[in-house]
C-alpha cells in the first residue's frame, strides 16, 4: 500500500488499515500520524497497523526492469525477487532461478539508502525480515503493545510457530543495522 492509497482508504471511512512498507515508508506514516498540518484529524478516526519490512536497499521499478530486460527477462515471467547475501535473486514462473550481483543495480538504488540506518523499520508495530533467521524462518520484531498483542495472539491461536532468537541470531540482526 502506498501513502496515497492509505490516505484514500482513511478518507473513504476505513477505520482499520494495515500498512506494509520499508522503514522510510513506516517513518512517513508515523510523521503523518503526529502531524498537526491536517493529517492528524484523519488518523484520529483510523487505526493503522504498521507492518515493516527489513530493508537494506531499494531499487526503482524502472531500474529493475531495465537490468532484467538486458538479460532477456521480462517482469511478466518473474514469480519472485529478493536480495540475499549481496545477490539479487530472481525466480521465474517456470521455476528457473537467475542470480545477479547487487552491484548491477547500483545506479537504480535510492540515494537515501546510503544514509539510512533503520534496517528493521523501528517505528512499525511489527517488522519482518530474514536477517538473523535460519533458512525457512522469518525474524519478527514487535515495536509496540499492539504489535505484541497481535503477534502473541497469532502464536497462541496456532496461526504461526515462533521461537525466540538465540543470542547469536539477535546479534546478526543488530550487526546488520547500518
Amino acid at each position: 500500500m502506498t501513502l496515497e492509497a492509505l490516505m484514500s482508504a482513511i478518507k473513504q471511512g476505513m477505520n482499520s488499515v494495515a500498512f506494509v512498507g520499508t522503514s522510510c515508508n513506516i517513518d512517513a506514516v508515523t510523521k503523518m500520524q503526529k502531524s498537526s498540518y491536517g493529517f492528524l484529524h484523519l488518523f484520529m478516526r483510523a487505526k493503522v497497523l504498521k507492518l515493516g519490512l527489513f530493508c537494506m536497499d531499494t531499487f526503482s521499478y524502472e531500474g529493475i526492469k531495465a537490468v532484467l530486460e538486458s538479460y532477456g527477462i521480462t517482469l511478466e515471467n518473474v514469480d519472485a525477487m529478493k536480495t540475499r547475501k549481496g545477490k539479487f535473486e530472481v525466480t521465474l514462473k517456470d521455476g528457473k532461478q537467475q542470480i545477479f550481483d547487487l552491484n548491477e543495480f547500483d545506479e537504480y538504488r535510492s540515494s537515501s539508502c546510503r544514509f539510512c540506518t533503520d534496517l528493521t523499520a523501528e517505528n512499525s508495530d511489527l517488522s519482518f525480515g530474514e536477517v538473523g533467521s535460519p533458512r525457512g524462518w522469518t525474524t519478527v520484531l514487535t515495536g509496540s503493545a499492539l504489535g505484541d498483542e497481535i503477534f502473541n495472539g497469532a502464536v497462541d491461536n496456532g496461526y504461526i510457530e515462533a521461537r525466540h532468537l538465540t543470542d547469536d541470531e539477535l546479534e546478526r540482526v543488530l550487526n546488520w543495522q547500518k
